[in-house]
């Protein structure tokens, strides 16, 4: 089993979209290893009787993958550099962390280890669909410093919650998945960095781990004020064209993300990135109707431009705010 470092890559484009196909397990390990950022070694018992293979699409948020791994393979992994989470469509996967080992079958969802810890693991027909995300995007979803080491996430085991959160993951990867597979280079910012914030939240949501409520960030905590809503949403109107997120929120004003979230539930009976969506909304609102209607202005230009990336989503929220389709907005500015 040869170990394989990871290579340099200056330069990639965003997305970034990779694949694989080799019958040779060290050439595939060496791919893996250049995709997620970690020491890897493959060791295949016996030839290959068909091509491993993989494809990913790699954005600054987030890494989309699909692998298939015929016959045995085994696995050493240093420690992640990624948070990877793998829902297997075929086959089976073993996945060992020190004296743990988990074993998972089709339809299983779980993370592929967890941060400071090597692991091993073992693939038998396997065949895969992964997301992946930055350790940085999961400290800030959970409020937390992601250069403190002290106060660094610790997920505490492999497998979800419960069958609900399961279910939860599956639907919002199979979203994040369509969006980055459909990415192309002029992609909003926004909707990347969006991406990702949205698989880091559900994440800490979906697999157990130790993001708890902080002492005094309560209901009845200091900083739920009103005080702290209204400079909030002072920095939310002034930066809503920026890739912000709730700890930027939280910290511009400053207390904590918990306590943010009071604050907002509390004086306006809604969430800090609610009300960022509501004024991001309103930006698509007034470029929409400020646009020529002869000129080239697309709807989905300008409300991708503001963070949404789903078509049919944004047009059934934008419907509800304002009562017609942006489509109409676009095309009679005047007679709203």
């Amino acid at each position: 089993m040869r170990w394989h470092p990871v290579p340099e890559r200056p330069g990639r484009p965003v997305p970034e979209r990779r694949g694989c196909s080799t019958p040779d397990a060290d050439q595939f390990a060496a791919f893996l290893a250049s995709v997620y950022g970690t020491r890897l070694a493959v060791h295949a018992p016996a030839a290959a009787t068909r091509p491993y293979r993989c494809s990913f699409v790699s954005t600054p948020a987030a890494v989309a993958g699909e692998l298939e791994l015929p016959g045995t393979l085994g696995f050493a992994a240093g420690p992640p550099a990624l948070l990877v989470v793998s829902t297997l469509l075929a086959g089976h996967v073993t996945v060992a962390e020190g004296r743990e080992e988990h074993r998972f079958g089709p339809g299983h969802t779980f993370l592929n280890g967890r941060p400071g810890r090597p692991r091993t693991a073992r693939t038998q027909d396997a065949a895969l669909m992964s997301l992946s995300l930055p350790w940085t995007a999961v400290q800030a979803a959970a409020g937390r410093d992601a250069g403190d080491a002290r106060r660094a996430v610790r997920f505490t085991g492999l497998a979800p919650v419960d069958a609900l959160r399961a279910g939860m993951w599956r639907r919002t990867a199979e979203f994040v998945r369509r969006s980055l597979f459909a990415a192309v280079p002029d992609t909003a910012p926004l909707v990347l960095a969006a991406s990702g914030r949205l698989l880091a939240a559900t994440a800490l949501a979906v697999f157990p781990n130790d993001a708890a409520t902080a002492p005094g960030d309560g209901p009845e905590g200091p900083d739920s004020t009103s005080d702290t809503l209204r400079r909030a949403v002072v920095f939310i109107e002034n930066n809503a064209d920026r890739d912000i997120g709730l700890a930027d929120i939280a910290g511009s004003v400053p207390v904590t993300p918990r306590a943010l979230q009071y604050a907002f539930a509390r004086h306006a009976g809604t969430t800090p990135l609610t009300y960022l969506r509501r004024v991001r909304l309103a930006q698509v609102h007034a470029e929409l109707r400020a646009a020529d209607p002869a000129g080239p202005v697309t709807v989905t230009e300008v409300a991708a431009r503001w963070g949404f990336a789903h078509a049919g989503r944004f047009a059934a929220v934008y419907r509800d705010a304002y009562g017609a389709p942006p489509s109409h907005t676009l095309r009679f500015p005047a007679g709203e």
